[in-house]
């Protein structure tokens, strides 16, 4: 049996900024949420979900906010070989799947 062939993870650099801002107001346990949806992404990016009929996909950070923070939620789109990784915020509400 093969392994499964992993995607590369491609961080934008609106992406990279967005991160930073983050951690530097240190949101609550922003970075493991970010290691953990890349390892799920670089896996299978059909985890998250679709906007509409886009090729932009979410994955929103619910399980990990605390009351008083909002939840987080990554953009990115994918192929058949990179997952490129455009967008981190936080929003009152994750956007709809359709």
């Amino acid at each position: 049996m093969r392994p499964a062939r992993h995607r590369t993870i491609i961080e934008e650099p609106n992406f990279a900024s967005e991160l930073k801002l983050l951690i530097q107001f240190k949101v609550p346990r922003v970075e493991e949420f970010v290691d953990g949806a890349k390892w799920l992404l670089a896996r299978n990016p059909q985890d998250g979900k679709r906007i509409g009929n886009t090729i932009v996909w979410f994955i929103p950070n619910e399980y990990l906010k605390h009351k008083k923070e909002l939840p987080i939620v990554i953009y990115y789109t994918f192929d058949d070989d990179i997952v490129n990784l455009l967008s981190i915020v936080e929003t009152i509400y994750p956007p709809s799947e359709e």
